[in-house]
């Protein structure tokens, strides 16, 4: 079974403060559970945890992402407490970049609005290399 959305090839080179063996859920595993549960606008491990263990949704990370179990919330959370910022956002920015064509690499993309208020003015001249670029979305 092949993983279709790589997050595995990104998220596997993130390193944790210590050793993490006897748990049988990866922490590439763990973060993608809790990555797609945040994009699915869910608050807080609790809730991502609760999502996760929904039968259609554990299916769905089976055949998608290649999880075959769940780790109950008490793993999840120790999983996600050993991981290292740092390299977290490294292999977070990688693979975030991976979806931007070649000719946008080296742009500042604000997703949140605040970085940038001229979002009018700032799209008439964003698209020079070297400049910062707003996108405004609304949740």
């Amino acid at each position: 079974m092949e993983e279709k959305y790589g997050l595995k090839d990104y998220f596997s080179d993130v390193e944790t403060k210590k050793e993490h063996n006897g748990y049988w859920c990866s922490v590439w595993e763990a973060l993608t559970i809790v990555i797609l549960g945040s994009f699915c606008g869910l608050k807080n491990v609790n809730q991502i945890h609760q999502w996760a263990s929904n039968g259609r949704v554990s299916e769905f990370l089976l055949k998608d992402f290649e999880i075959e179990d769940i780790p109950c919330y008490y793993w999840l959370t120790c999983l996600l407490k050993i991981i290292k910022p740092k390299s977290l956002n490294r292999c977070f920015m990688r693979w975030t970049q991976s979806f931007l064509p070649d000719g946008m690499k080296g742009f500042t993309l604000s997703f949140d609005g605040k970085t940038i208020r001229s979002t009018g003015k700032m799209a008439r001249s964003c698209l020079k290399k070297g400049k910062d670029c707003a996108i405004s979305t609304k949740w």
